[in-house]
């Protein structure tokens, strides 16, 4: 007899969605490569799900705040046949895309930063395998050697040179009509608020 294979669950919440009812809704914000989703895909085997979806609905759809990595994850561990259970969701309130938008960049922001010795000092009593997690957009050498001087001069921050034009819209929808349609020509658009 075939074993089914399941995902623990491992955090609680009132509410609980099946994964296909959610909608990725932050496009190409985060980009991500097959490490990345192997990284999550470790972590969710190893320790189950952990963390609840932030969910943000709008009519009868719901918009995935936060877990797009996991969304991934969840693809593949049902093509490789896994059962996946309801999940649990908190929901997040948005009185439109625009706010829920504002509220998925400040989910993402970090305020804060590590350091090689703050990640060490948390981490000392804990068996940590590096490979495992993704620290957030810093690069922190833990392999004990010194930057060499030539590396210490190099600025911490490269800026390019960009073009941009603004478009101011009478609302909400016509803003998405706009970004909509150029970026169906291929014009990279963000959409803020003023």
């Amino acid at each position: 007899m075939k074993q089914i294979k399941t995902i623990s669950v491992k955090c609680e919440t009132k509410d609980y969605l099946d994964w296909h009812n959610i909608t990725e809704f932050q496009g190409g914000l985060k980009i991500r490569d097959e490490a990345d989703i192997e990284k999550a895909k470790t972590s969710i085997l190893k320790y189950g799900w952990s963390f609840p979806f932030f969910v943000w609905v709008s009519g009868k759809t719901n918009y995935c705040l936060d877990g797009h990595a996991r969304i991934k994850v969840l693809k593949a561990l049902e093509e490789e046949g896994y059962l996946i259970p309801e999940l649990p969701v908190v929901y997040i309130q948005a009185k439109n895309k625009t706010e829920a938008k504002q509220k998925l960049l400040r989910l993402n922001s970090n305020f804060g930063h590590f350091t090689k010795e703050s990640v060490l000092e948390f981490a000392e009593d804990i068996d940590l395998n590096f490979d495992e997690i993704a620290l957030p957009d810093t690069v922190i050498d833990f392999t004990g050697e010194s930057e060499s001087e030539e590396e210490k001069e190099k600025p911490d921050i490269e800026f390019n040179e960009s073009y941009s034009v603004v478009v101011q819209c009478i609302n909400e929808e016509e803003c998405e009509e706009v970004f909509n349609k150029l970026t169906s020509q291929g014009y990279k658009c963000k959409v803020s608020t003023l």
